[in-house]
């Protein structure tokens, strides 16, 4: 069923076409990627399909009553708290609760037909169905877990103070737990780390709501969506399957057009050769190949929008000491993000930073190029090294500048190892186009900004590359373009990075940081690290759990002790029989008992845990009902073998 639909949609801007007559439809197994160079118009036709922006002609149409949820780059600044913000997702529920009490009004009312009541119980079984799925009853755990899914650390935090990178986190929080019919994504893992956006995926797969998502995260296309749509010069053109498959289905596209260019030429030099011997008497026949020849003309493809290709030169000679660390530990405020850490940059390292938001993995980045010195410890940076460096938040750039000034000042020409380029074709290089070459930075996209970066970086001739999120906002095309010139770079690449594909094929080592103080060193690729760290999470949980079921235990062995002393006999009751004096083996069993209820507690202990954390509710179902039928069963056990004690105790103190 369409749920959403646009038909020949037409949209241009300034003097540039970014949709020609692009039809869409969106249904109920909709899971689409649309990739893209940056500015071909993805973010535009999302606008469309929200509604937010009007095409210049075509149509769109939508199922009535539709909720689509748009996860924009610019969201809108949120008010109150971070926990106000995002238990916004659930503003539906309250409807949805006064119509429950609605309809058991008017179920109660007198002279209500059959067809009336079954009509009613239907809406109701919809209605309980809903407020189930927004929460139940309780709706508190969920925005709790929500907000630390996404990596928000402060529920309390004022919204209105978070950073732009920050206030996506929210609007993505407040979006998944308002679970709209459609879900329209923009660069969704944007400012997320690779942990969120590995639960991201999950969660979205887990959701089967029908997704519309632009992004540049392979891994992310490749997991989540079936189909992958790419706009071209205001074309879609469409390929089954993943990032995988669509690599594969745009090298047969790009095989099949070079085959169809090499034949329209052949015919065209066949065609030419007649047309400049005069064509005979203008007969029909004649005419018709006329007409057809003027057809090979104008049937030339039109220019490619270009990919960015470069190599970064190797820099002045890299001595073998680069950069040492002995002992590093760097605080902010009262936390501890890196705690008596050794390490040793080699020339030829490619090292990844990963870890959660706020880890310190910038902190790290900044100890070890000496911009930040330790609390505790040594940085030993080499005589040889010369640092090239791109930041996270690209203050780099001056925003009144345009990009000629930005690249070269006053100059017409750059020098890019020891070669000196033109100002101008060094530019088109990275897509710098005509006038485009003269627009202020400021008015740049976050795309057009990263290029200008890259070639900033490549001018410097640094022999150690320094990047903060170099990958946030660039393009399919020009992310490729990045790993193949930083593979062929000799010297050494320090990189944080939450994009899973490009450190799997850039780095050569990886440093995860877990916020608490502890580097771990991993010579692995980062889709093993993140099962590596997941496992130990899990492990300290399980610690927890225990310790916490220890401590529970020790609190209420006072009481549970005299809850179970015998009561004294009441005199007025009748005498009691004499018990039975226990035998060798009641006697064994007794003394073990204790130690089998403990162990009963403890596995209970661990499974209120599990009851009490909301991912429980927003994961498997079947693991869900595992844990709940196994915590009913452990409850009738502890039951039983707490009666079975007391009956022998009872008896031994009887005897």
């Amino acid at each position: 069923m369409a749920l959403l639909t646009l038909d020949a949609v037409h949209k241009r801007h300034d003097e540039r076409i970014l949709l020609k007559g692009v039809s869409l439809v969106i249904d109920e197994g909709t899971r689409i990627g649309i990739v893209g160079a940056n500015g071909c118009g993805k973010s535009t036709l999302l606008r469309i399909l929200a509604g937010i922006e009007k095409a210049d002609a075509g149509r769109r149409t939508m199922q009535a009553g539709l909720r689509i949820g748009h996860l924009q780059q610019d969201v809108p600044l949120h008010t109150g708290t971070v926990r106000d913000a995002v238990r916004g997702g659930l503003a539906g529920r309250e409807e949805v609760v006064a119509r429950i009490d609605e309809v058991h009004h008017a179920m109660s009312e007198p002279g209500v037909t059959p067809d009336q009541m079954d009509a009613l119980i239907a809406e109701l079984m919809r209605l309980e169905a809903r407020r189930d799925h927004m929460g139940g009853h309780d709706v508190e755990y969920l925005v709790e877990a929500m907000i630390a899914h996404v990596g928000l650390t402060d529920p309390n935090a004022p919204a209105a103070g978070l950073s732009g990178g920050e206030q996506r986190r929210v609007a993505l929080a407040r979006m998944l737990l308002d679970e709209p019919d459609v879900l329209l994504l923009d660069e969704p893992t944007n400012h997320l780390d690779a942990f969120v956006i590995d639960w991201l995926e999950d969660q979205l797969i887990t959701m089967r709501i029908p997704v519309v998502m632009v992004t540049h995260d392979r891994y992310f296309l490749d997991r989540v969506v079936d189909r992958v749509i790419e706009l071209e010069a205001g074309e879609m053109f469409g390929y089954d399957g993943g990032y995988s498959g669509y690599v594969r289905g745009k090298m047969a596209r790009e095989l099949a057009d070079r085959r169809a260019e090499v034949g329209r030429q052949s015919l065209l030099r066949r065609e030419t050769a007649w047309m400049r011997r005069g064509p005979p008497a203008r007969t029909t026949k004649a005419n018709a190949r006329i007409e057809r020849y003027h057809k090979l003309l104008d049937g030339a493809p039109e220019p490619g929008e270009g990919t960015v290709d470069f190599g970064i030169p190797a820099g002045p000679r890299l001595g073998t000491r680069v950069i040492r660390l002995r002992g590093v530990t760097l605080r902010v405020g009262d936390r501890t993000l890196v705690k008596d850490f050794d390490y040793d940059v080699g020339q030829a390292t490619r090292l990844g930073i990963v870890g959660a938001n706020g880890a310190g993995k910038t902190t790290l980045l900044r100890a070890m190029t000496g911009l930040r010195a330790p609390d505790a410890g040594t940085v030993e940076i080499g005589e040889t090294v010369q640092l090239a460096a791109i930041d996270q938040l690209r203050t780099d750039l001056d925003p009144e500048a345009t990009v000629v000034e930005e690249i070269a000042a006053d100059g017409d020409h750059v020098r890019v190892g020891d070669r000196p380029i033109r100002i101008e074709p060094f530019l088109e290089s990275f897509l710098f186009p005509g006038d485009r070459k003269h627009t202020q930075i400021k008015l740049l996209s976050g795309g057009e900004r990263n290029r200008v970066l890259l070639a900033k970086l490549l001018i410097r001739g640094g022999n150690v590359l320094v990047l903060d999120e170099p990958t946030n906002d660039l393009d399919l095309p020009t992310l490729r373009a990045l790993e193949e010139a930083l593979l062929g770079f000799p010297g050494t690449v320090i990189v944080v990075s939450h994009d899973r594909w490009f450190l799997d094929r850039i780095a050569t080592e990886i440093v995860h940081l877990d916020g608490k103080g502890r580097c771990l060193k991993w010579a692995g690729d980062l889709t093993s690290l993140l099962a590596r760290v997941a496992e130990e999470r899990r492990e300290e949980d399980r610690r927890d759990d225990e310790r916490d079921a220890r401590a529970a235990r020790a609190a209420s062995a006072v009481p549970v002790a005299k809850a179970a002393a015998p009561l004294p006999s009441v005199p007025t009751e009748p005498a009691r029989p004499k018990l039975r004096r226990l035998g060798n083996k009641e006697e064994r069993e007794l003394a073990d008992l204790p130690g089998q209820i403990e162990a009963v507690e403890t596995r209970i202990a661990g499974l209120d845990a599990r009851i009490a954390d909301p991912a429980l509710y927003t994961g498997p179902a079947a693991e869900r009902d595992r844990v709940l039928a196994e915590h009913r069963e452990l409850t009738s056990d502890h039951a039983r073998l707490f009666m079975r004690w007391e009956e022998l105790e009872a008896r031994r103190a009887g005897g």
